[in-house]
């Protein structure tokens, strides 16, 4: 709950100066593209600025470039959108650090099921392997008794990726009164 109302409160404040800034000192007037940053801090609250000098040294590395929807380029230091309004820029921004959300939880998700296939194919090529000798058949068994830890593991992390998909982002998305869709498109 706390990430959300971060998000919101980021957005809500950043956002503007996001699509209101210039290049005055170099003179530039070429359209020029913006970008938001994410970040996960250690407790799993989630931020976002649009000065990458913000963000915590140690989360740089990590941290998401997100670049504002085409339409909201700046041009001479003035944002230019097909419709002109600056809420509409900031519900455009929101709208699409929530579907980025989720979008890279379905992409961690696609991910651990792809290795737990893996895993599992091994496994079964280990236990297949147990036709021969005695010896053989231990080593088959103890490597696919590793293999299986392995699984149980790469399962936290589906398990962990279909509730951020399914309902926690939902959740808070419904709390941020964040229209439903916006987690669908």
């Amino acid at each position: 709950m706390r990430a959300l109302i971060t998000i919101v409160m980021v957005l809500m404040v950043f956002a503007p100066a996001a699509f209101a800034q210039t290049d005055d000192q170099a003179g530039n007037t070429d359209v020029k593209k913006h970008y938001l940053y994410e970040w996960t801090d250690s407790k799993g609250g989630v931020h976002i600025t649009d000065d990458l000098g913000e963000v915590p040294k140690r989360y740089r590395s990590k941290a998401r470039k997100i670049e504002t929807p085409k339409g909201q380029e700046q041009v001479q230091g003035r944002t230019q959108s097909s419709s002109g309004a600056a809420t509409e820029q900031q519900e455009t921004a929101s709208k699409a650090v929530w579907q980025q959300r989720i979008q890279d939880w379905k992409e961690q998700l696609a991910d651990a099921q792809k290795r737990y296939r893996d895993l599992d194919q091994k496994r079964r090529d280990a236990l297949g392997m147990w036709g021969g000798s005695a010896t053989g058949h231990l080593e088959g068994r103890a490597e696919a008794e590793k293999i299986q830890k392995e699984m149980d593991e790469v399962q936290l992390d589906i398990d962990e990726a279909k509730n951020m998909i399914e309902t926690v982002i939902p959740e808070e998305a419904r709390k941020a009164g964040i229209p439903p869709g916006w987690l669908r498109e």
